[in-house]
């Protein structure tokens, strides 16, 4: 019995392993994922940050991370809300 159990133990950590090497990678793709916003969305990002300054309004003319552009999404669909 002995040997069936750690087996089992040994079984539940790979399976744990693969999944959390899984998720790396999937977390990496996302960060790594191009910014696919046309010019019509970079400049209307701009002109809703321009009241934040004009330095930060300049960032939203540039690439972003699809994280910002998930936080962005959830930004409009509030606003919707509203």
């Amino acid at each position: 019995m002995a040997i069936t159990s750690t087996q089992g133990s040994n079984n539940s950590l790979l399976v744990i392993l693969a999944v959390a090497i899984i998720a790396i990678f999937a977390v990496g793709a996302v960060y790594l994922m191009q910014d696919h916003r046309t010019a019509g969305e970079r400049v209307g990002d701009a002109v809703d940050t321009l009241p934040k300054g004009l330095g930060k309004a300049a960032d939203k003319l540039g690439d972003q991370s699809p994280a910002k552009n998930v936080e962005r999404n959830l930004g409009d669909a509030a606003k919707k809300v509203n």
